[in-house]
């Protein structure tokens, strides 16, 4: 059975809950040769990623559901934000478009013409 998604909070806990497990209890020391080498496969102590495998395979499927369940959630979240600020920017230009073509129009009847090529009363 699927567990209701709750609050931000609440999912926020039940992940650091999870994180905090497989880190194992706090201040737990390795040894300095247990620390450095690598090692092949399971028994791999030092790379991140051979870490990583460990600990997924480890995870219980429910757990690594409500992670992927959260990790789209987020996804999701930064997809609308940048949807958003997109229509935001081709907002914004359309709208400085128009100005710019209103404002040409305001000008150009503001102006007048005044021909200075030819003085019909030329000055003393």
């Amino acid at each position: 059975m699927k567990e209701p998604v709750g609050s931000v909070a609440e999912e926020a806990a039940k992940l650091f809950a999870v994180l905090q497990n497989a880190a194992g209890p706090a201040g737990e020391q390795r040894d300095e040769q247990e620390q450095h080498e690598h090692k092949l496969g399971p028994d791999c102590v030092w790379c991140p990623v051979c870490q990583l495998i460990h600990r997924v395979r480890n995870t219980s499927p429910e757990t690594i559901e409500q992670l992927s369940t959260a990790a789209a959630h987020v996804l999701g979240s930064v997809r609308s934000l940048l949807e958003a600020a997109a229509d935001a920017a081709r907002q914004a230009r359309e709208d400085a478009a128009s100005r710019s073509s209103s404002e040409e129009e305001t000008v150009r009847s503001r102006v007048d013409r005044i021909d200075v090529s030819e003085d019909p009363e030329p000055w003393d």
